[in-house]
């Protein structure tokens, strides 16, 4: 079998490629290893609408929000005001869905692809498929990508389930618009638990950690008397970047090539803009007379010049945040506790963090000091190796 553009993946990177590339191009092939899109679910599937808009695109949502409260166990909170509701959750088996209708693509699905070799492609079902171009879209896993372009993840694993609750205390949301956040040690050593609500007592209640995560997660759901539904989940990238996204013939995006949030592990925009990105870079290339291999290159300078080095920081900052995490930022919520942030851009992390320490100086800079006592205290020798895990 021979095809020109395989893209291995339909997740949101790997259909909104084929999306991108289906309007210019019509030889391009989708490998998805499941049965049915979408499924089995992942991710909590929370994402800026903005960002959503930008990328052309309005798939099925569940619920909006306008609030993010940071908590700890005792009641010691941040909250962030998004001024409208401007977060989604996605449907995610709607948002692959709606991704494939009219894709301009032949879809292949329950078709796994095992090995990508420079001369082709081979497939559980022993099918040798030759390409021009495959672009792996693999999410997270790393099993094809990682024999390709071996890099170093920094990633924790999430459990979460949609259930019903009618507790009602410090830790549940206190509107149907408001995203409750739990940094404690006592749930999550290196990352945090989140309840969303989806509708009038149903929620998303998850934890992501590096270590004994289905014991928190069910620490989690007695203390706000949850029950009932199915478990979901996975890696979670979390930092790290690929010196390159480029190997021969072959390119990597979304989770695969480290187009992740690393303060919360989100990949569903930051996936699909890599795709808008290599999608761009090819088209252009042949437009301009050039090979679809150009545009791999294309793609792979403008991913080294622009977006490893933003997403390297970000890695750094979010180790350091999630490292400090027990008193030390026990004591720094306890210091900001009750301040309220107006925020514009969900997307924009660091911009949160500037608000609040704009909003109450004296207060951060206590806090700061807080997380900063944290970090010191691990060492020069500690603090020299994460750095050097780091780049």
């Amino acid at each position: 079998m021979s095809s020109g553009f395989v893209i291995i993946g339909a997740g949101p990177s790997g259909l909104y490629l084929a999306r991108e590339l289906g309007r210019f191009l019509d030889n391009v092939i989708i490998f998805e290893e499941d049965r049915e899109l979408g499924l089995p679910p992942h991710c909590t599937g929370l994402v800026n609408i903005n960002s959503i808009s930008a990328l052309g695109i309005a798939p099925p949502i569940v619920n909006t929000y306008r609030y993010v409260r940071i908590t700890d166990l005792e009641g010691n909170s941040v909250t962030f005001d998004f001024m409208g509701n401007s977060i989604a959750m996605l449907d995610r088996p709607g948002l692959e869905n709606y991704l494939a209708e009219g894709i301009n693509a032949s879809l292949i699905l329950g078709e796994r692809v095992l090995e990508v070799k420079p001369s082709g492609l081979v497939t559980r079902n022993h099918r040798n498929v030759d390409y021009s171009i495959a672009v792996i879209a693999e999410g997270a896993v790393g099993s094809l990508s990682g024999k390709l372009i071996p890099w170093r993840q920094r990633y924790v694993y999430g459990v979460q389930s949609d259930v019903r609750s009618f507790r009602s205390n410090g830790l549940m949301p206190r509107s149907l618009d408001e995203i409750v956040v739990i940094f404690d040690r006592r749930l999550s050593n290196h990352f945090f638990a989140w309840i969303v609500p989806r509708d009038s007592h149903e929620y998303r209640i998850g934890v992501a950690d590096d270590i004994d995560v289905w014991t928190k997660f069910t620490a989690l759901m007695r203390m706000v008397d949850a029950g009932g539904g199915k478990y979901f989940g996975g890696k979670v990238i979390i930092g790290g970047s690929p010196d390159h996204v480029v190997t021969g013939r072959v390119a990597l995006i979304g989770d695969a090539a480290g187009f992740v949030k690393p303060m919360t592990g989100g990949g569903i925009v930051m996936g699909m803009v890599s795709a808008r990105l290599l999608a761009d870079s090819i088209i252009n290339a042949l437009n301009n007379g050039l090979t679809a291999e150009n545009g791999l290159a294309i793609y792979d300078s403008v991913f080294r010049r622009l977006i490893r080095g933003k997403i390297t920081a970000l890695s750094a900052a979010s180790h350091i945040l999630h490292e400090v995490m027990g008193t030390e930022l026990n004591a720094a919520l306890k210091s900001l506790s009750g301040v309220r942030v107006r925020v514009s851009d969900y997307d924009n992390h660091v911009g949160a963090v500037v608000k609040a320490a704009l909003v109450s100086p004296g207060r951060f800079l206590r806090a700061l000091s807080f997380i900063m006592g944290g970090v010191l205290s691990q060492g020069i020798n500690d603090i020299l190796s994460m750095i050097k895990n780091l780049v």
